[in-house]
Order: C-alpha cells, then sequence, then structure tokens
C-alpha cells in the first residue's frame, strides 16, 4: 500500500482518514460513540418500557397477542422502509435526524398515555416507530465513518448503547405500574426523551480534522449539513496520487467508485440481508422486547416486578455481550464469531420455554439470552460494513435496515399468531429455530473475502 493509499473498507471520507492511518482514536470520536450510543439507550427504554406495559394495556383494552402482532408488524414494516431514507437524506446532519427523531418519540410516548382506547394506543405506536428510524442507520453511518478501523468495536457500542436503555427500562417501569399505572409509566418516559432530545441535538459533531492534523476539532455540523453521510466524497489527495511537493513513487491505481445497486449484489451482502431477516424472528426489533415479558406475565403468571427483574437480567448480559463479541470480531473474523453466537443464542431462546417456573433457572437462561442473541446483530452489521466498501456508509445501513428491519419485523406478527393459535413454547422453539438456519446461510452462501476486519498500518508506537 502506498503511503497515500487508504486501507481496505474505508470509503474516503477526510474526516476519518487520519484515524485509519493511525488506527487511534481521533478528537472527539470517543464523544462522538457515547453520544450516539447515548441516543440508541434512549430510543431502547422506550422500547423496553412499551413490553412490560403491553400485557397490562392489552389486559384493559381487551386485545389479543394476534391482534398486537398485526399492529406491531405492520409499524416496523413501516419504520424499516423509511430506514432506506438514510441515503437520500445525505444533506441533513445528524445531529438534526437524531434529535428530531427523539423528539418525536417523546410526543408518542404522550399520547399512548393519554389513550383512551387500543385504537389511539396503536396509532401512538405507529407514531413513535415511523419517528425512530434514522437511529440505527444514520447512527451506525456517523460512527462509522468517523472510525472505519474499529467498525466492530464502534458498532458493538452503539448496540450495547441501547442494550442499555433494555436493561434500566424494565425495572423502572415496572415500578411505576406497581406504585401507580402503566399511563404514569408511559408519560415519564416522554419527558426523558424530551429531555434527551436536546442533548442529541447539541452534542452530535462531525469532525473537521484533515489528513495530518489530528489535533483540529469537532465542529457543529451546521455549515456542512450531512457531511458524515457523504463517504464517497473524494480525500484531498486521492488514492495513489502524491502529496504536494513529496516524490510521487510508484503509482496506485485509484478506486473505482461502487454503486449502492452493484454493491448490494455482492454473495457475501446477499447472504448477510437473508440471514438478518430470517434470525429476525429471534433477535428482531420488538421481539424479545415484547415477547419475554408476555411470556412471564401471561405464560407464568410472574407479578410486574418479578417481570421487571428478570427482564433486566436479560438486559444485563444484552449490554455485557455485543462489546466483548465486536472486540473479538475486529481481531478473530466475523464469521467465526457469529457462529458462536448463533448457536448459544438458538439454546438460550430453547431453554427459556423449558426450565419451567424456577426463577434461578429463568435467570440464568435469561441471561444466556441478553448475552448471545443480543451480540448477533452488531457482528452481522459489520460483516455487512466490510462488505459494503467503497459505498457511501450512510446509503449502505439505509438499506441494510430497510430490507432486514422491514422483512424481518413481519416475525413480531407471525410469532403473535403462534402464542395465541398454539402456545409460548412454540413461538420461542421458532425463535431459536431462526438462528440455526440463519448461521446456515452464512456458512454456505457468504464465502468472498469480507468478513475480515479492514487492513490498517500498525498504531504508532
Amino acid at each position: 500500500m502506498g503511503e497515500n493509499a487508504e486501507p481496505a473498507g474505508h470509503t474516503g471520507n477526510p474526516a476519518t482518514a487520519t484515524a485509519v492511518r493511525g488506527r487511534g482514536w481521533a478528537p472527539g470520536d470517543r464523544e462522538q460513540v457515547a453520544v450516539v450510543s447515548f441516543s440508541h439507550a434512549i430510543q431502547h427504554c422506550y422500547s423496553a418500557m412499551l413490553g412490560i406495559v403491553y400485557p397490562f394495556a392489552l389486559a384493559e383494552f381487551h386485545i389479543s397477542y394476534a391482534v398486537l402482532g398485526v399492529v406491531l408488524g405492520a409499524t416496523g414494516l413501516a419504520g424499516g422502509l423509511l430506514q432506506g431514507l438514510a441515503g437520500a437524506v445525505r444533506r441533513f446532519p445528524a445531529r438534526m435526524l437524531l434529535g428530531g427523531q427523539n423528539l418525536g418519540i417523546a410526543v408518542a410516548s404522550a399520547l399512548g398515555a393519554l389513550s383512551p382506547g387500543f385504537a389511539m394506543f396503536a396509532g401512538a405506536r405507529v407514531l413513535g416507530q415511523l419517528a425512530s428510524w434514522p437511529q440505527h442507520p444514520v447512527g451506525s453511518a456517523h460512527l462509522t465513518d468517523r472510525v472505519p478501523h474499529r467498525r466492530g468495536l464502534v458498532l458493538a457500542a452503539h448496540t450495547t448503547g441501547g442494550n442499555v436503555g433494555t436493561l434500566v427500562a424494565p425495572i423502572i417501569a415496572s415500578a411505576f405500574i406497581a406504585a401507580f399505572s402503566w399511563r404514569w409509566a408511559l408519560a415519564a418516559m416522554g419527558a426523558l426523551l424530551a429531555a434527551s432530545s436536546l442533548v442529541t441535538w447539541a452534542r452530535v459533531r462531525t469532525a473537521r480534522h484533515q489528513p495530518g492534523d489530528r489535533a483540529a476539532p469537532d465542529l457543529p455540523e451546521d455549515d456542512r449539513a450531512g457531511s458524515a453521510g457523504r463517504a464517497t466524497s473524494p480525500p484531498p489527495t486521492a488514492p495513489g496520487a502524491a502529496a504536494p511537493g513529496r516524490d510521487p513513487g510508484p503509482r496506485q491505481p485509484a478506486a473505482v467508485p461502487v454503486t449502492l445497486r452493484r454493491a448490494l449484489r455482492r454473495r457475501t451482502a446477499v447472504a448477510i440481508l437473508v440471514a438478518g431477516t430470517i434470525s429476525a424472528a429471534g433477535r428482531g426489533l420488538g421481539v424479545l422486547t415484547t415477547y419475554i415479558p408476555a411470556y412471564l406475565r401471561d405464560g407464568l403468571h410472574e407479578p410486574a416486578l418479578t417481570i421487571g427483574v428478570l427482564v433486566t437480567v436479560v438486559g444485563v448480559g444484552a449490554v455485557a455481550g455485543p462489546m466483548l463479541g465486536g472486540q473479538i470480531s475486529d481481531r478473530a473474523g466475523r464469521r467465526t464469531v457469529l457462529y458462536a453466537l448463533y448457536g448459544c443464542g438458538a439454546i438460550g431462546l430453547a431453554s427459556f420455554v423449558l426450565v419451567g417456573s424456577s426463577l434461578a433457572a429463568l435467570a440464568l437462561t435469561g441471561l444466556v439470552i441478553g448475552v448471545f442473541s443480543y451480540s448477533e446483530q452488531p457482528v452481522r452489521q459489520a460483516l455487512f460494513s466490510d462488505a459494503m466498501e467503497g459505498v457511501s456508509a450512510r446509503a449502505a445501513f439505509g438499506a441494510y435496515f430497510a430490507i432486514s428491519q422491514s422483512f424481518g419485523a413481519l416475525w413480531v406478527t407471525i410469532l403473535g399468531f403462534i402464542i395465541t393459535g398454539a402456545s409460548f413454547r412454540a413461538a420461542f422453539f421458532v425463535m431459536a429455530a431462526s438462528f440455526v438456519v440463519a448461521g446456515t446461510v452464512i456458512a454456505v452462501f457468504a464465502r468472498d473475502r469480507a468478513g475480515a476486519p479492514p487492513a490498517a498500518p500498525a498504531e504508532p508506537s
């Protein structure tokens, strides 16, 4: 690699070129990981709280899980498709999209608390889902643009941030429900979301440091809206070109632009998208946060606080697992880690409905689900990012989440009908089987070079 060539997997964003060359953290990188992950945590607080609220709200409204599944499936499909807009709104800065998202979810939470019947409650859920679309594609693109050489780590941190919200919300929501009602839980969440939107709006920033200038500060995005999404813009010194005043040496071939459509036809990209659509039965948007509390409440008839404690145990595993899995995948390769996650996650999901009502056994299997099932998404996402070399990060992640989450959202509906028509046990067996099938798809069809961490120079001593 020539001295001006970029590492494999880098998309040409000048804001990240220096960090890639040094494999270090540029000024402000860690703060951006923290702020975007915080936004994800707040978003997950809302969805995790809804999982605790659903059994109580459905009992009050006299609604079945099949009807709830239809509502969640339809809203998940619409929200997933909206994520495909990420590549089309690159002129809008990440801070505007993420801050507006949290404000929109706050309004939805408040409307849910005021709902006199299921129709308005469902409408509020639709609004919340439609408002939440930017977090995954825009947040993921923002972080991988900033730290492309540590995709596994930053995407795992992003996922872990969301899982922190999943961890803390259930016990708080359960306490509100036990002391007051599910409506007060929704109202309190709306106030928290409104406050968090101000933090996100103020602190999400895009770096303006250029290659060779690691000390330049981060600046707000107002004067270069959407620069985080322009991963394909050429750097000041193109790959293979000589730096000003320097002997060019051997010429390197210029990078060939790659269209999103062409990149999505790569064999590994197709395999990852298919596997994600299948594994969404066990880890899709809202699947675990909806049906684990539902099983504990209506399958085992546990009280609200016990449900909150057990769901919190799942959340503990969901916080611990992804960070470890993401770092290992940066070193050992994505596929190896994915196979382990799929296998152990399948065992945990099947065991959850086989251990009976023993709280200790439920807590142990819940911890296994949290560690392994919640770790699958960021590693699979990093594998997809590796396969999208040469494509705008925001456009790539927009396509990824639009495809995987829109079709994957149908599993919420399917599982709702399985629970209503058969049993919770049958539904959890389907979740476990989806992991086995998804792992098989990756093993058989994802056979090109994507999946190894992007190459980069060694860290300076």
